[in-house]
């Protein structure tokens, strides 16, 4: 007989509303999601259900470092990830928020001037 937990591997997720680190779900091989894919659960800092990234601990594709990357610099709007072919993109090459011409600050918290085409 094969033990079940050898089956399963651990997820971590993090709020996209707040930052901060939820409730960790263990995930059969056979349901588990990739790493970064967004999932509803009630958040116990926000008091409410809101999005949260998955991570893994096993898995390189997304990690923690990617998740605080894109939510310090405002990726998230309204508790999902704004897709980055949806960003605007950046004319100010020196600024933090410009990655690869695109700016990452879809939530605005920069009020950037230097966005084109952003209303």
């Amino acid at each position: 007989m094969v033990n079940k937990l050898f089956c399963c591997e651990l997820s971590r997720f993090f709020c996209c509303e707040c930052g901060k680190e939820g409730i960790p779900i263990i995930r059969k091989n056979c349901s588990k999601r990739e790493s970064g894919h967004l999932k509803k659960l009630f958040c116990v800092f926000c008091g409410k259900e809101t999005n949260h990234a998955e991570i893994k601990d096993c898995d390189n594709k997304y990690t923690i470092e990617d998740f605080n990357l894109e939510f310090s610099l405002g990726r998230f709007v309204n508790g999902l990830r704004v897709p980055i072919s949806d960003l605007v993109s950046c004319t100010q090459g020196n600024c933090k928020y410009n990655i690869d011409g695109k700016c990452w600050d879809a939530a605005n918290i920069s009020n950037c001037k230097y966005k084109v085409g952003d209303k």
